[in-house]
């Protein structure tokens, strides 16, 4: 597995405060960093990423993909990561009640629309969530919205709507 230190796009994850646990999330994890460069195309990473969901790597070009993304399969790994190095949070999540999901949407749309990325996840299991940015991952049981709240405080920066 190829992890480097610093040196991609992106740089290392904020230094600021990091968000509790609560009752349905984890500590925040940071995997290692990797290098990553910009993917032609459709074209897959050259090796594979070093977090489930990724938290740095190999992304595509262009214009972050902002917003939700409730279409199976979602977001593929390389545009997360291209929301990612924009500043943003993306917000990964396996199959969802109709109610919970409608919730996230709202509080997202309503709070989070110009930093944030929603899409569904399948290698993430009904209910649960992670909680990705730059160098940083944090994985839930289910949909807190105040520990949303506290990683999107803590690691999102407003970035232009394209998507």
């Amino acid at each position: 597995m190829l992890a480097v230190l610093s040196g991609g796009c992106g740089g290392e994850p904020s230094p600021a405060g990091v968000p509790a646990a609560t009752a349905s999330c984890g500590e925040v994890d940071f995997p290692p960093v990797q290098f990553g460069s910009h993917l032609i195309g459709d074209a897959a990473p050259p090796v594979a990423y070093s977090s489930v969901p990724p938290t740095s790597g190999w992304h595509t070009s262009g214009a972050p993909p902002i917003g939700v993304h409730e279409s199976p399969p979602g977001l593929s790994e390389p545009q997360q990561v291209a929301t990612l190095e924009a500043g943003g949070v993306v917000i990964t999540h396996g199959p969802l009640e109709e109610s919970t999901r409608a919730d996230l949407v709202e509080a997202v749309e309503a709070r989070w629309a110009d930093r944030t990325v929603v899409t569904p996840y399948a290698e993430l299991s009904d209910g649960a969530v992670a909680l990705t940015s730059w160098g940083a991952l944090q994985h839930c049981t289910d949909v807190d919205l105040m520990a949303i709240e506290a990683f999107v405080a803590t690691y999102a920066e407003p970035i232009e709507s394209h998507g």
